[in-house]
């Protein structure tokens, strides 16, 4: 179980980068280009690089076990959350039915999750949390357009097994646990230029979550926000998917810090990249907004039923 003294402490900060993020936004010091310019900076490099050396320290023998586990289990969840989500009612248009899917098996767990996971549990936490997420970021890659695109989901599956192979994360993994099994050192000017990228993770990722969250915001109705289908699809995202995580951890013998980083990692709202898929693709964005928010606000209220 986590301190609840400690939860208190970690849900204040995030609110108050939360809060900067949106006064930003409001006095117009942010906006859409900005948005843009630091989720490509936080994608394309400081999560990497803190990927990178969260991977770079030395793991044992039964570390590298777990982070196998951790895989498997994170690939059970992926697969028993899209058979359930084929329960939705066949009543939902098919646009929506995808949107829904996606905000049920997608989590925000690397912008939210992970300084989240790091103020907690400490860089341990970040390494299981980053490798438990590995299948859904290769799913949020490869299928990722099929859930916003339903008219041209073969060249989305073709363009994103691309994309997740060169993705950055990917890469920054790969690198990192490559590099620490090699035994090849980095020079200390490299290695603290790293260690400082990666420091940067947590205020930046939760700042730009605070910016789109007040856009978000504005898309949001009080028809909307009261909607039985939106709660719903929140709590499965907020309680059902990580109770799912314990089950999974349970069951393969999974337990500590381990089962902590997976769990909380997918206790997490409903990913922002949802709301730039919808975008992008022109799907229904006020549905799809409402679910990031309304899973954003409703998740310090379930993150203190999950650390139980």
């Amino acid at each position: 179980m986590i301190d609840g003294d400690v939860l208190i402490r970690v849900e204040m900060q995030v609110l108050l980068y939360f809060a900067i993020g949106m006064i930003l936004k409001k006095i117009r010091l942010a906006g859409p280009q900005e948005d843009q310019f630091l989720s490509e900076l936080l994608m394309g490099l400081i999560l990497p690089m803190n990927v990178f050396v969260a991977f770079y320290q030395p793991a044992y023998a039964d570390e590298l076990a777990a982070g196998g586990l951790l895989i498997l289990a994170g690939s059970l969840v992926v697969v028993i959350v899209l058979l359930i989500a084929r329960l939705l009612p066949k009543r939902i248009p098919p646009g929506k039915k995808r949107i829904a899917e996606y905000c049920m098996l997608i989590s925000n767990g690397s912008l939210i999750g992970i300084p989240l996971i790091e103020a907690l549990c400490g860089a341990a936490g970040v390494f299981y949390a980053n490798i438990f997420m590995t299948p859904t970021r290769i799913l949020s890659n490869v299928a990722g357009q099929s859930f916003f695109d339903v008219e041209n989901q073969e060249s989305g599956w073709r363009a994103g097994l691309k994309c997740s192979l060169t993705n950055p994360l990917i890469l920054g993994m790969a690198a990192g646990f490559l590099l620490n099994q090699l035994h090849i050192p980095l020079p200390v000017p490299v290695m603290n230029v790293c260690s400082g990228l990666a420091d940067c993770m947590s205020p930046l990722a939760l700042i730009l979550v605070g910016s789109t969250l007040y856009d978000a915001f504005s898309q949001v109705t009080l028809t909307h926000m009261f909607s039985l289908p939106i709660f719903l699809i929140s709590l499965f995202r907020l309680l059902a998917a990580p109770c799912l995580t314990f089950l999974a951890c349970v069951a393969l013998g999974l337990d500590g810090t381990q089962r902590i980083a997976a769990v909380l990692v997918n206790a997490t709202p409903v990913a922002s990249t949802a709301v730039i898929f919808c975008q992008k693709y022109h799907g229904d964005i006020r549905f799809t907004s409402t679910c990031v928010f309304i899973s954003t606000i409703l998740s310090f209220i379930t993150l203190w039923l999950v650390r139980f």
